[in-house]
């Protein structure tokens, strides 16, 4: 019997005698049991019937017929669903107190009893008596474990659950799929729950709807007083809205009834903060900030008023809204209104670290801590995956289930896991969307037991060399002391060739083990990409790092057939993406799809031994809105034939190069510099700039702008950016000055280093 010091699971306090004996639900392929639902059960009641038919058909091989109280004949019966039948044998449930998703399995003389609160609460109790009583489990859309009982033995059962979350969301591209999401009890926004799933919570305007509700384009040009004033001007593009202006919240008062209006299915409408900086500077706006301590004060006091105007017409609609960000910090004074739902979000943490233990997530730990004491529907947006880089080993799967705790033991009551959500083929996407719904609906579940489990059940006998895979990099990840954000490098420093030729490995032993299987060794494969994709990416650094260390390079294909086959497998398996904003075929274009030729040394290092030089091509670089704002493209007077090229239409790090990548260590201080040209047009305003972030420390090293007439042509200069001693979380960057009138385009070869004198 589960039990949890969270309040999900309890015994039911019932006397001894009331408890039936094991009950036999089939035997030899046949069975005496019918299902019985109320003829006016519910939509999701009915199909939770018909889903435990179909099951222990599969299961046990005997017919289950699904029939109303009045057809039972006689037999025994498995009750499903709350009616008339159900309360006959159990006159003292209180439904209520089950709310929508809380479950009641019970035995009582020879019937069994599978109820719960409406709409989800039967649903979830036919799902829980098949994974816990007959060993059933749904891993994914497409695989799970039906075993092959042929005797159904059911033991005496007295268990109400009632989960302490009343969101729970795994944003993972596969678990938005209707069947997995309900036998695995997710009830989120985005899930294909339809009604007889269930349903499930949903939002009006998901996140970030300043502009969509008060687009600046229609309103900006009559009424700028409604938008950020940032240095004393009044401004759309990257700011917010001025939430102190009354004219303003009485707009959007009547836009939130707008929407609510026509979205009668919504049960949370979102008010929350565009996804950038540029909150508003103005008077009253700076003046509230200063009285509440925090910029989320003057956002929660313009959030409640609506709140407050849409309660009497919408009161079954809760207001969403952000801690995020530059409102992350709870205020001193105001009070979200018991309508209004505050998410706060974890994106700033390093997620190999749990959140609610240590100095690295100190801050985030003091947030939550303060926000749990004044909200009383407190929401969590956490992280768990790496955005830039869905194909990257992150190991994170050791805080999950600590994280999930810490939130629920300061009150959370809603839990938005934001995975990999725009592609299948992510990272162990299948393990976690699968271990995070488990935790969500029983946070006190062990995690690494949940982790065994699905490798057991979903990569069958390789279970134990990927879970000595799992055991490396997240060993790796921790002795390195990686800062693991949810935008990490290629070049994090537990990445490294030693770790990588193990990893290799493990996954050939893998392999081996299920050679005859074909389903089981695509699944093996999939899961050692992330793997092939570092050396993917990282090809020639890495091999420069074999000849310095004297190792064996590990891969005995070229590097396009090598990475040919990688993106093979992955568009097989229905990847489209390789990150949140770049598809599949700029990874494809950027590995093997280029006039890409072998570069010579650095400038200025031809004579250095291979040791002291590193050299960073652009193949390496992580590119900001790739296809937008960044892309690489073919250039004959690049080092290697192509070069990332940025037009000179914005200002952001498109072009950008993690350090702390491994040396030998006989020399730590090193002379950073970066490759650029300029595609001159005049010789007026500034060109780029450049410089290198301490990610650690959320300082700059190093910054220097050049200007167009500093640029004598559109060669390549090379151009000196800091010596320093290499540490994890350093970043280089460059950017673009938006000033297309004199320069069409800002092209990056290569960033390269060398020791030191």
């Amino acid at each position: 019997m589960r039990s949890t010091a969270l309040g999900v699971t309890v015994v039911l306090a019932v006397p001894a005698c009331a408890l039936a004996r094991p009950l036999v639900l089939a035997d030899g392929g046949e069975t005496a049991y019918c299902i019985v639902v109320a003829d006016d059960g519910t939509a999701p009641e009915r199909h939770a019937a018909e889903e435990l038919s179909h099951f222990l058909l599969e299961v046990t091989r005997a017919d289950f017929p699904i029939v109303g109280p009045a057809d039972v004949g006689g037999r025994p019966r498995i009750l499903v669903g709350q009616g008339a039948h159900v309360e006959a044998v159990l006159p003292e449930c209180d439904w209520a107190s089950l709310g929508s998703d809380g479950l009641i399995k019970r035995t009582v003389g020879s019937d069994l009893i599978l109820a719960g609160g409406r709409p989800r609460g039967t649903l979830y109790a036919v799902y829980d008596f098949l994974e816990d009583e007959v060993g059933c489990r749904w891993w994914t859309s497409s695989a799970s474990t039906i075993p092959l009982k042929r005797r159904l033995v059911v033991p005496e059962l007295a268990v109400r659950e009632v989960p302490v979350l009343e969101y729970r969301e795994p944003f993972w591209f596969d678990a938005f799929d209707g069947d997995w999401a309900v036998r695995n009890r997710a009830n989120g926004n985005t899930a294909r729950l339809d009604e007889a799933r269930g349903g499930k919570h949903v939002y009006k305007g998901f996140v970030h709807t300043f502009y969509p509700l008060v687009p600046p384009e229609e309103h900006f040009a009559t009424h700028p007083e409604w938008y950020s004033e940032i240095g004393g001007v009044r401004r759309a593009d990257g700011g917010q809205l001025c939430t102190t202006n009354p004219e303003l919240t009485a707009f959007v008062i009547e836009r939130v009834k707008q929407w609510l209006r026509e979205s009668p299915e919504a049960t949370i409408i979102s008010l929350s903060q565009n996804d950038w900086g540029g909150r508003c500077e103005c008077a009253n706006c700076r003046a509230l900030e200063e009285a509440e301590g925090s910029p989320s004060g003057p956002l929660l006091h313009f959030v409640n008023q609506v709140a407050e105007a849409i309660e009497p017409e919408f009161p079954q609609v809760a207001i969403d809204t952000l801690a995020y960000q530059y409102t992350r910090k709870p205020p001193l004074h105001v009070r979200p209104r018991g309508n209004v739902i505050v998410r706060l979000c974890s994106i700033e943490c390093s997620f190999a670290d749990p959140l609610g233990t240590g100095d690295t997530n100190r801050s985030f730990a003091e947030d939550i801590e303060g926000w749990s004491k004044v909200c009383n529907r407190l929401y969590i947006w956490d992280y768990t995956t790496n955005f830039a880089h869905y194909l990257l080993p992150h190991p994170n799967l050791r805080v999950l289930g600590p994280n999930v705790r810490f939130f629920v033991r300061n009150g959370v009551r809603g839990i938005f896991e934001q995975g990999a959500y725009t592609s299948a083929g992510a990272e162990f996407a299948e393990l976690r969307a699968w271990v995070l719904a488990k935790l969500l609906w029983d946070p006190e579940q062990g995690d690494q037991a949940l982790i065994d489990e699905f490798l057991a059940g979903y990569y069958g006998q390789a279970a134990g060399p990927i879970g000595a895979y799992i055991k490396l990099m997240h060993d790796s990840c921790e002795v390195s002391d990686h800062y693991l954000s949810c935008f990490s490098s290629a070049q994090a420093p537990f990445l490294n060739l030693e770790v990588l030729t193990e990893a290799k490995r493990l996954f050939a032993e893998a392999e081996r083990l299920v050679a005859a299987n074909a389903e089981l060794l695509n699944r093996v494969r999939m899961a050692e990409v992330p793997v092939d994709y570092v050396f993917a990416i990282r090809w020639g650094e890495l091999q420069q790092s074999a000849k310095l260390q004297g190792l064996d390079w590990p891969i005995g294909e070229s590097r396009a057939d090598f990475s040919r086959r990688m993106i093979e497998l992955l568009r097989a398996n229905g990847a489209t993406m390789h990150s949140e904003g770049s598809r599949l075929e700029a990874l494809e274009q950027k590995l093997y799809g280029m006039p890409r030729q072998e570069a010579g040394p650095p400038p200025g290092c031809e004579d250095l031994p291979i040791g002291d030089y590193l050299d960073l091509q652009d193949d390496g670089f992580s590119l900001y809105r790739e296809g937008e704002l960044s892309a690489l493209a073919a250039d004959p007077s690049a080092s290697d034939g192509v070069a990332a090229r940025m037009p000179a239409t914005h200002i952001e790090w498109a072009v950008q190069q993690a350090l702390g990548v491994p040396t030998d260590g006989t020399m730590d201080r090193w002379t950073v510099c970066v490759v650029i040209r300029g595609d001159v047009r005049g010789q007026e305003g500034p060109a780029f700039s450049f410089g290198l972030w301490d990610s650690a420390n959320g300082q700059p090293v190093a910054s220097h702008a050049v200007g167009c007439a500093d640029l004598a042509d559109s060669s390549y200069q090379v151009y000196e950016i800091a010596t320093i001693s290499l540490k994890p979380g350093l970043l280089l960057w460059v950017a673009p000055a938006n000033n297309e009138a004199n320069i069409e385009a800002v092209w990056v070869d290569r960033f390269f280093l060398k020791r030191a004198e």
